[in-house]
């Protein structure tokens, strides 16, 4: 295994002018594979703060293609040649980053947190899954975000999850569930040398780390704001469908990763 580092100091979020739109893409046709779709959020998140008031939350699910015969039986011999599991969507075929976009509509400025967490095609990952006693457990964090963001009175704020983030989001998610690695520990380091993890005693190379194909977008604040977000992906393998959320469903890959549950600590 390659020697993994602490994580510095790095900002999370990118700024992105305030004026711009949030681009709205509709497809691939005639495009090269690497140019840049955008797959946004069905619609708007409003948040309005109170004592027994829950995140607001949405769900984006990458739009794949359904896999060619020629690809499930290379994928079938990979998984066989390396006894483990190998995804569909790896984490080189696609390079994702998630732009958003927050309005305070109160007068008075306010602090916004966007939580981003997801899965894979195999697992995904809810931090409360982790949490025994909520009174005694500290949560472990997302994935990406659970940054304060100050947000002017009527104003607003624009900002970007960049691929290089996502993509030791996608790495991180790995290693928590078929790595067996603590939440705490994977979200802490940096693993972008990372060559390979040990999966249940099986060397699992980089080529067949999954990729982030969900996305889970909790968004609270101390005052009445939304938020919308996007997905932009480039596309290595034209995996997105041409017609992203307009394809058919039947020509699309109906992903079921399982909410990865802890194995229990050992006996005393």
């Amino acid at each position: 295994m390659s020697r993994r580092r602490t994580r510095p100091a790095r900002p999370l979020l990118a700024p992105l002018a305030l004026a711009a739109p949030l681009a709205l893409v509709a497809g691939g046709l005639g495009a090269c594979a690497d140019d840049p779709v955008y797959v946004p959020s069905t619609a708007a998140l409003e948040f309005t703060p109170g004592d027994e008031a829950e995140p607001a939350t949405a769900q984006l699910v990458l739009p794949i293609r359904l896999e060619t015969e020629k690809e499930a039986t290379a994928r079938a011999d990979r998984a066989a040649e390396l006894g483990v599991e190998v995804p569909y969507v790896t984490r080189d075929d696609l390079d994702l980053s998630l732009e958003w976009r927050i309005r305070n509509l109160d007068p008075d400025p306010g602090i916004a947190f966007i939580d981003v967490n997801g899965a894979n095609e195999f697992f995904a990952y809810v931090p409360l899954a982790f949490v025994e006693d909520p009174e005694e457990e500290e949560t472990p964090p997302p994935l990406c975000g659970n940054v304060p963001l100050e947000i002017a009175g009527n104003g607003g704020r624009s900002g970007v999850f960049q691929e290089d983030l996502l993509a030791e989001a996608s790495l991180d998610l790995e290693l928590i569930t078929r790595g067996g690695v603590s939440p705490f520990a994977a979200l802490l380091m940096v693993d972008e040398s990372l060559t390979e993890f040990d999966a249940g005693g099986a060397a699992l190379p980089r080529d067949a780390f999954a990729s982030l194909v969900r996305f889970d977008v909790d968004f609270r604040a101390d005052r009445h704001m939304t938020l919308e977000f996007e997905v932009r992906a480039r596309d290595h393998r034209n995996l997105l469908h041409d017609d992203l959320a307009d394809a058919p469903p039947d020509e699309l890959t109906q992903f079921a990763p399982a909410d990865f549950a802890p194995p229990p600590p050992p006996a005393p």
